[in-house]
Order: structure tokens, then sequence, then C-alpha cells
């Protein structure tokens, strides 16, 4: 460029057109992509699902080396589950990574289907018989001791007995309910097996894979270092006569999330996370806690794992098996029977403190507890206990330990 050109080319520089600036501003706001605002608040939900895009990989806390093998695929715990909502939340906020976003409380998971149907875990006190070639599900109740029996149970409990007689020998049936026939079951109405296996789920065979270790330096598999990771599958049900539907986890949260892609469990696996309507969340069928107000009794079912100080049996309650659980004082219940499942072994990593958690004994998702209800049957106290969580310590309450559902019980004259 000459020397001439250059000094024109300052002058233009210093003296611009403000039409044509305009005009160019102008074209410049009509050719800009239009940009899709935030997320409205009607547009987030407290309750939300998670869609698992892959197997979901939820390791035990026990030692991972080649000597002690694979984890079998485990549906995910609360704190999983909390610890990813926390982190979105923290996320779509702003908010800074800390130990204040562990006081975020979270309830669940549970799981729904395609129809938002929520799908509970089966109650401890149903239980699946073989009668000649046919399986039936039968249920389980407290009953007095005959005359000169007798148990080893803690004083003041009673045996959990079947209802009726039946010759036949264990068998099997779904791990998960439709949430339907759950409280058909509390009421007292015996549900088919078939139509609880058609609309009830079980965990399928874990999806199990194949590692290698990458050695840095070379970049090809490091000979000799194999490992397996056994994920569990979500996505269709394990019945004869059903197709196969999707199941997400459902949560509910105490803060509002919006759609987003998160990571769930092990090996940052997605799943995409989308807000739902607050109905979806299971609420109390017309009548249920008035019933509950009138029976003198209560039976209170586990529906995540449980975390108490004694074992199965809550801390809350005293050594003679009174007390009133957490956040509800008035509420004054006391222990009558138990029916457990296998306690679950949990543990995992401290991040704020970079160690692992110490392992914790839980009671199962499925325990349910036979109280007798002395006092505080108003529909406030019985509605604050309608899918709260209820185990013992705070922390174990905000992270979805021990998610409850009430239901009315009649404790007879020889209970009482």
């Amino acid at each position: 460029m000459s020397r001439k050109n250059r000094k024109r080319g300052k002058r233009r520089q210093a003296r611009p057109n403000p039409r044509k600036q305009a005009r160019s501003a102008e074209r410049s706001r009509a050719e800009a992509p239009v940009v899709k605002p935030a997320p409205a608040q009607s547009e987030r939900s407290t309750v939300v699902t998670l869609e698992a895009l892959a197997p979901l990989i939820v390791r035990s806390g026990r030692p991972f080396d080649e000597q002690a093998g694979v984890d079998p695929a485990r549906f995910p715990p609360p704190s999983t589950v909390s610890g990813c909502l926390r982190t979105a939340w923290a996320r779509a906020t702003g908010q800074n990574f800390g130990v204040h976003l562990a006081q975020l409380a979270v309830c669940g998971p549970l799981l729904v289907d395609h129809e938002n149907q929520p799908v509970v875990p089966k109650p401890a006190d149903a239980v699946y018989l073989s009668v000649g070639d046919s399986p039936i599900c039968v249920r389980a109740e407290p009953k007095s001791f005959d005359v000169g029996c007798g148990a080893d149970l803690p004083e003041g409990l009673l045996l959990v007995q079947l209802a009726h007689e039946y010759e036949g020998k264990p068998g099997h049936g779904p791990l998960w309910w439709a949430l339907n026939d759950f409280l058909h079951f509390r009421r007292g109405i015996d549900v088919a097996f078939a139509e609880l296996r058609k609309r009830g789920w079980s965990p399928p065979e874990g999806d199990r894979r194949t590692h290698v270790a990458i050695d840095p330096r070379t970049s090809a598999a490091d000979e000799g270092k194999l490992f397996q990771t056994e994920g569990l599958v979500l996505d269709a049900r394990k019945a004869e006569d059903a197709a196969g539907n999707g199941l997400r986890l459902l949560a509910k949260c105490e803060e509002p999330l919006g759609d987003c892609l998160v990571h769930l469990g092990g090996e940052r696996r997605l799943a995409a996370l989308e807000p739902q309507d607050p109905t979806v969340w299971p609420q109390p069928p017309t009548g249920w806690l008035r019933d509950i107000a009138k029976s003198g009794g209560m039976c209170l079912t586990l529906l995540t794992p449980g975390v108490f100080s004694a074992g199965y049996r809550p801390g809350w309650l005293d050594a003679a098996g009174f007390g009133s659980p957490p956040d509800i004082p008035g509420l004054r219940l006391q222990l009558r029977a138990v029916a457990v499942e296998r306690w679950q072994a949990h543990s995992g990593w401290d991040l704020a403190a970079n160690r692992p958690r110490p392992s914790r004994k839980l009671a199962g998702a499925g325990t349910t507890y036979w109280f007798r209800v002395l006092d505080g049957t108003d529909d406030d106290a019985l509605r604050a206990l309608w899918l709260a969580n209820v185990s013992d310590c705070q922390q174990a309450r905000r992270d979805g330990f021990g998610l409850a559902l009430p239901s009315a019980w009649v404790p007879v004259a020889a209970l009482n």
C-alpha cells in the first residue's frame, strides 16, 4: 500500500460516518442468531427424573483390584442421586462446590415408567410362594404367639407370620411394584401375582464390560492390567407379557432444577435430567391419612434404605420401643413388629475430607415397621410423615435415606 493510500485510510478511520454505522449496526442485529433465553421458573421443578443414557456403575466401596473381582450391578443409593442433583444445581446457579452443598435436601430415588407412573420397592411383608405350579404372593403380619410358644425377639416385639397357612416353597417375583399395587396391598386387597409381574420390575443381569489400563508412555494397553465393571440397565421391564418400557429414576430436590445432562454414578456415565410436574411425586390417596388416624396403628415401609444407629431399629425409639419420628415430635409411636430384608453395606468417598467414608449397615428398602399410634394423629403430623426421610442422622435424611410411606394398620386387641 502506498503512503497516500495509508494516509487516506487513517482519515477514514478518524472520521466515521454516523449514518453508515447506524445502518451497519441495524444490519448486524437483523443477521444475529436468536439467542434462547434462560429457562423460566415455570420450566424448572423440584421433582425431576433421571434417564440413564448408559448402564449405571455404582460400586459397593470394597477394594477395587485384580483380586476383589467385579462389583455386581447395584441400584443407585440415595447418596449417589443426591450428589448428582446437588452438582447439577451448583452448576446451574453458579454456586461454589463445597460442604455447604450437602445441606441441600433430596428425597428418593424411586422409579417411574414411560407414563410417569411410580414404581416402588416390594415390601418385606409380601412373600412369594410356589404352590403347585402356580406362583402366588401372600402377606405376612404381626401375630400373637400361640400358647407355650415364644421367640428370642427383643422385648415387646411380636413375630411376623403368614396371614394364612400354605403348602408351598419359596418363590420368586418382581422386586419392584407399581405404586397402585403397593397401595392396594396396604389396604388389605390381594393383588394377583400375574398383575404384579406385569406391572412390576426386577433388575436384569448386569451389563459387564472388560477394560484395560493404558500405558501413558505408549498410549497402548498395559499388558496384564485388565478389570471389569458391571452396570445396571434401566431400559426394560422383566415381564413375559409386557413390552420393554424405559424406566427412569424419580427424585425430589429442595431447589428447582431444569433440563441438563449430568454424570450419574461411576465411569462418568451420562443421564438426562428432566423437570416434571410436581404431581408426579406420589401423594396420599383420598382418605389415606384419615384411615391412619382412625385405625390406632400404623405400618411404615421404607422406600429407600434407612440409616439407623441400632441397625434395623430407629435410634429415635427408646429401649422400650417408644418414640417420635424426626421433626414430628407430636406423633408418638410404639414399635410392635418389624419385617426386614438383609442389611446392605454402604460406603463411599468423602470429597471434603479426601478419604473413604466409614462403612455402614443399612436397613434395606422394603423394610416394614408396625407401630401403635399413641398420640398426634392430626392431619398435619401424618402429612408430614408421608414420604419423609426418617433416618436418625440429619445428614442421612438430607441425602435421601429412609424415605417412608405410612399406611393404616389395625392392631387386634391381643396385640395391644
